[in-house]
């Protein structure tokens, strides 16, 4: 089962010696604190830690600032500022006048997140040594000399109440908010990260500063450095940089309170107009440090998983209660929870589903798991650690989450617990933990007097870790290219049963040995595909779920034991998997792919999701303007694929749907027909023809491929702006949408590309910087264009998220940044600025081997492959802002947009 900290590993690791510690270098004056797995931690004078992941073949890096100020630790009035903090520190920093400029600059990918635990950010950018060391001081800014104003906190604020508006209404999140508010009565955990309405609103900057000091201390912090760097001039920076820190003479911030034993069971009713039930319970847990907990959640594997588990088949499928059923053990550092949630339409009896999904669960838990079933558990769990050590990032969140909750190698005393847990061990914690009376449903219920279970406190991390002795997880790969052209001239293209199968190949060592595998089959034509796209998506939908005499359990049981990540469809096939077991994995789905099982009552539970989905939807203002959005560009031809239609109109189709309909277009379509092959790993041209003749499925399709092309923008369209307001929902959406007469090809789409990008493509647009930073009105906004690589129709969208109370000045301050550039113009500066933001993004995305078999698939069929993404940057590079102004002023003039707003009342 995945749990909501993944800590699992299977690599053998590397152990520093007892007195590990007591090392110094002198050089950096930073004392040695531990080793295991290749990685390492350094500890300064003043408790700064510095965690050091080297992964020497990998193109970029990742720094990470971890402070230990999470919601848990707020007090009285001060709920969301761990979270509001996160948001100030992006503002200036000693001489920086803001952080986000000098991110953009450097070309990174960045970010900062708050839990009840702790606070962090992180940002990547290309393995430069200078930018690397250019991040670590923006992190040592950041930490030491916060510079955020009064100012900042009164525009700052205005955004993440913002977000608060726009998630707090959401039916999970309002159920899963109430779960712990009944789960917990006095730890930190009750609280939701957001923080309150009145305290987001009414913290004062000397509250704020306040905060600030008491947790952003150098004995409550840790960097951690991950990726390709010069492991000695980080450290020697780092060093230097972070030991200037000082403690306050206060004590470090600590988390005492914990829960009393208490024997009950928690039931909350909430009533909320949201066009869905939902239902959930939770019973709590021990530490994510105690056994029991891990034992459990391998244990409840067997109930919650979502292919083979057995409460989705009973609810969902079997009894037809709900369209879904999921469960899920939420590990955290003092307590953790297993979760069972549920969905059904509006109608469905709540109290109905929530009694069968706790019987079911209560009853599994006092029957215990089978040893085969613990087993398979515990193969996905190494599985997916296996996963996580292709890349650095994930390596890093592993250690991130770990160093929270008391020591970064919990997470390798994780791995040893999910190995070793016996079948006694995982029954024994069902059986304790899963019981009435240590359960929150969303009404206090009274209960019999029962003896209380008795939680151990969380242990000390160091006692988990001390003595252990891990091999290195670290693995070889080769380097990541330097440019788009270098993966361009890397690339073997070839066909395969003639015309009806196109390759493109990059032959490469990958991190891991995995071999990344995509097929896109284009099929049928306009008269062929006609009113069938409801049909033929149902289709798809189901395709994946068992054929080729394997049902749904059994081929996923197959393909985990295969460590495949994959997905099938009526389109082709995805698929990622070490290179030891490609060949095995992709006769096992092409063999599905050309005989699905497409069982009946799959197809009954994807109708009843889809309607429920729709049911929502016609609920959701923002949804029904964008519905209404697409229909006044509507000129597509009747039976068109794409050709828009109400919400409605599509919920009659789907309640309309055959089954027979729906298999009729796997019988035609499940074929190779127009096959798009994108393939990255250490195979040859000689391999994948080899696989591609072992298959049995390289039969022929008989519907003769077409592709269907769409209208030219319309001409014509009603500007009229559209507003749709419901009650009961207090987030909102504003856009400006615009179908213009344009393709890739174009001669001037480099310039218009351009524009949209400084327009709001990045954090330093016009765009973001206005309504986000300067006005605080929108919690995300900006500008994007959906080009289409064939017809003079692309798509071009201005946007803005915010509260329902602040839609019209974010509609009308969106507006002005459009007509400002229409009157005025570009400046030299800014689309300089737009450029090297562009490149620096560009540069940063090279070393995605997962994106690249995607992408060269793509481009066999719209040509924009990795050659053509170079030329366009060439051509992007020669852009002056006049170009740019004059590509925005001809597809864009005001009256060409329909603008839309979505909200609340």
């Amino acid at each position: 089962m995945k749990t909501h900290i993944a800590i699992l590993f299977t690599a053998a690791l590397i152990f520093c010696s007892a007195n590990a510690s007591s090392q110094v270098d002198h050089t950096t004056h930073a004392r040695l604190d531990a080793q295991a797995a290749g990685l390492s931690s350094y500890r300064l004078d003043n408790g700064f830690k510095i965690i050091l992941i080297p992964f020497p073949s990998a193109n970029n890096a990742r720094v990470e600032l971890l402070v230990r100020s999470g919601s848990k630790y707020e007090g009285y009035g001060e709920t969301g500022m761990a979270h509001l903090l996160e948001h100030m520190l992006f503002k200036g920093a000693g001489k920086r006048k803001n952080i986000k400029d000098d991110l953009t600059k450097l070309g990174a990918s960045y970010n900062g997140t708050t839990t009840p635990d702790r606070t962090n950010y992180f940002e990547s950018v290309e393995a430069d040594p200078f930018k690397v060391d250019e991040l670590i001081r923006i992190e040592a800014d950041r930490f030491i000399r916060a510079g955020f104003t009064a100012a900042d906190l009164a525009s700052e604020m205005t955004v993440v109440r913002n977000e608060l508006e726009n998630s707090e209404r959401e039916p999970s999140r309002v159920v899963l908010s109430a779960l712990a508010r009944s789960g917990f009565n006095w730890h930190g955990y009750a609280r939701s990260t957001i923080g309150a309405r009145s305290d987001i609103e009414g913290a004062s900057f000397a509250a704020l500063q306040a905060f600030h000091r008491k947790h952003y201390r150098p004995d409550n912090a840790a960097l951690i450095v991950s990726g390709s760097f010069d492991k000695a001039r980080v450290l020697s920076l780092a060093s230097q940089l972070f030991s200037v820190a000082k403690n306050p003479s206060s004590d470090q911030p600590a988390n005492w309170t914990l829960e009393s034993p208490e024997a009950a069971t928690h039931k909350t009713d909430v009533s909320l107009s949201a066009g869905v039930t939902v239902v959930a319970s939770a019973w709590k847990l021990p530490s994510m440090k105690e056994r029991d907990t891990h034992a459990l959640d391998l244990a409840a594997t067997s109930i919650c998983d979502s292919e083979w588990g057995s409460l989705r088949k009973e609810i969902v499928l079997n009894r037809k209660l709900a369209v879904s059923a999921s469960c899920f053990t939420w590990t955290q550092t003092d307590y953790s929870r297993f979760i069972a949630l549920s969905k059904a339409d509006q109608n469905a009896a709540a109290e109905d589903i929530s009694n069968a999904v706790i019987q079911h669960i209560q009853d599994a838990a006092a029957r215990g798991v089978t040893q085969e079933s613990l087993d398979r558990a515990r193969l996905s769990a190494l599985n997916d650690f296996e996963k996580a050590l292709d890349a650095h990032a994930s390596v890093a969140d592993l250690v991130s989450q770990s160093e929270a909750a008391g020591d970064w190698r919990l997470f390798l005393w994780t791995r040893d617990v999910i190995s070793a847990v016996t079948l006694e061990e995982a029954n024994e914690a069902l059986k304790k933990w899963i019981v009435t009376l240590n359960r929150s449903d969303v009404l206090l219920r009274h209960a019999e007097k029962s003896t209380p279970l008795e939680f151990p406190k969380p242990t000390d991390a160091a006692k988990r870790v001390t003595g252990q002795a891990w091999p290195s997880i670290l693995t070889s790969a080769d380097p990541a290219p330097k440019s788009l052209l270098e993966i361009s001239k890397s690339t073997v293209r070839f066909e395969l049963d003639g015309q009806q199968a196109q390759v493109a190949l990059i032959t490469r060592k990958t991190q891991g040995d995995k071999v990344w595998w995509v097929m896109e089959n284009d099929y049928g034509n306009f008269a062929s595909l006609k009113n069938r796209k409801t049909a033929c998506d149902a289709a798809s939908a189901l395709m994946g779920l068992g054929g080729k005499g394997l049902d749904r359990d059994a081929l996923n049981a197959r393909l985990d034991k295969l460590q495949a990540t994959w997905q099938l469809s009526l389109d082709g096939l995805h698929l990622e998997v070490p290179r030891k077991n490609f060949v095995e994995a992709l006769e096992t789905l092409f063999g599905v792919w050309a005989d699905p099982l497409m069982p009946v009552q799959e197809f009954e539970r994807y109708k009843a999701s889809q309607i429920a989905a729709y049911q929502a939807a016609l609920m959701d203002p923002i949804k029904v303007a964008d519905s209404q959005v697409r229909m006044r560009f509507d000129n597509y031809p009747d039976g068109h694929a794409n050709k828009p239609k109400t919400l409605t109109a599509s919920m009659e189709d789907v309640t309309n749907l055959s089954y027979e309909d729906t298999l009729r277009c796997a019988r035609e379509f499940a074929n190779v027909s127009h096959a798009r092959i994108g393939v990255v790993g250490n195979l040859t041209a000689a391999d994948v023809k080899e696989v591609w003749a072992k298959t049995v499925v390289s039969k022929l399709s008989h519907e003769a491929y077409e592709r269907v092309p769409s209208p030219q923008a319309p001409t014509s369209v009603d500007v009229t702006p559209i507003k749709v307001v419901m009650p009961d929902t207090t987030k909102a959406m504003v856009m400006g949408t615009a179908v213009v007469p344009i393709h890739r090809k174009s001669d001037d789409f480099a310039a218009l590309q351009l524009a949209v990008y400084a327009m709001g493509g990045n954090s330093s647009s016009l765009i973001w910087k206005q309504l986000r930073e300067t006005q605080g009105l929108a919690y995300s906004s900006g500008m994007q264009v959906a080009a289409s690589s064939f017809d003079e129709r692309s798509t071009v969208m201005l946007y803005a998220t915010s509260s329902s109370g602040n839609a019209d000045k974010a509609l009308s301050s969106l507006k002005s940044v459009l007509a400002k550039v229409l009157d005025d113009g570009f400046s030299a500066d800014q689309i300089e600025q737009a450029k090297q933001a562009w490149f620096q993004r560009r540069q940063s995305t090279l070393g995605d081997e997962r994106g690249f078999a995607r992408k060269l698939a793509e481009g066999l069929y719209t040509e924009y492959d990795f050659a053509a993404m170079a030329k366009l940057d060439a051509k992007i590079s020669t852009i002056d802002h006049r170009q740019a102004t004059a590509a925005i002023k001809k597809y864009l003039n005001a009256s060409h947009l329909v603008w839309s707003t979505g909200q609340g009342n």
